[in-house]
């Protein structure tokens, strides 16, 4: 699922505002109901495939059921951060649809 997304950046004010797109038939092989639990977990998996140390916050999911997207946005945080280690991606975000 995580080769999949569509992203897009935007900077303003020192903040970087991310916003993930993902096909719903991706979404929803892998979680059942759109949460931002869920939108925080796909994130940092996200962040941390592609060794992004931003921190983030404000994260916000929607779900759009006429252009068959789930829409994740939030802030990210890259002044004062440290270093942050790569941790594992689980299997299940990494695999394309039916493999």
């Amino acid at each position: 699922m995580l080769n999949r997304i569509r992203e897009t950046r935007i900077q303003r004010d020192g903040l970087y505002e991310i916003t993930l797109q993902i096909p719903e038939s991706e979404y929803f092989s892998v979680y059942d109901s759109v949460t931002e639990y869920n939108a925080i977990e796909i994130l940092g998996n996200y962040l941390s495939k592609y060794q992004d140390d931003a921190r983030f916050d404000n994260v916000r999911i929607k779900h759009n059921k006429n252009g068959h997207i789930v829409d994740i946005k939030a802030e990210l945080h890259y002044l004062d951060n440290d270093h942050t280690d790569a941790s594992p991606v689980p299997d299940m975000l990494n695999k394309a649809r039916g493999e």
